[in-house]
């Protein structure tokens, strides 16, 4: 038997891509939004507020159109992949910063008019802890 192509890569690292809206907090910092999630959630916003929920250990994201509008707003960078928020003042001020990078589904809560994303069920982590050696 010859070799046989795989087709299904998808994307340059080799993944399907994703279809199910996910948000990653990244060990660098940083919040990942897939594709389906930016789309559904901030597909005209510019900028984000973040909030805690250390009871409900809930982080929720506030999207809003114009970044420069509420000072306490991040900037929502997008690309052909997804999208990324660097709340990294945010995340250490709760210490939420993981030890790998770490995915969860998100929510819509209407009632308060976030995206939320609960830190108590992540389903999956990407990466490792460790550092990379510089030597």
């Amino acid at each position: 038997m010859g070799y046989e192509k795989f087709e299904e890569a998808g994307s340059e690292r080799g993944r399907p891509p994703a279809t199910d809206p996910m948000v990653s907090l990244r060990k660098s910092g940083s919040i990942g939004i897939n594709r389906p999630a930016l789309e559904t959630y901030f597909e005209d916003d510019e900028g984000a507020i973040m909030y805690y929920d250390g009871d409900d250990e809930q982080v929720g994201i506030e999207p809003v159109a114009d970044n420069e509008a509420d000072e306490a707003a991040y900037s929502v960078t997008k690309t052909g992949s997804g999208g990324t928020i660097v709340p990294k003042a945010f995340l250490e001020e709760y210490d939420l910063v993981p030890a790998v990078t770490t995915q969860f589904e998100p929510e819509h809560d209407e009632d308060n008019g976030l995206v939320t994303v609960d830190l108590d069920d992540p389903i999956g982590t990407h990466g490792s802890p460790y550092e990379e050696d510089e030597s």
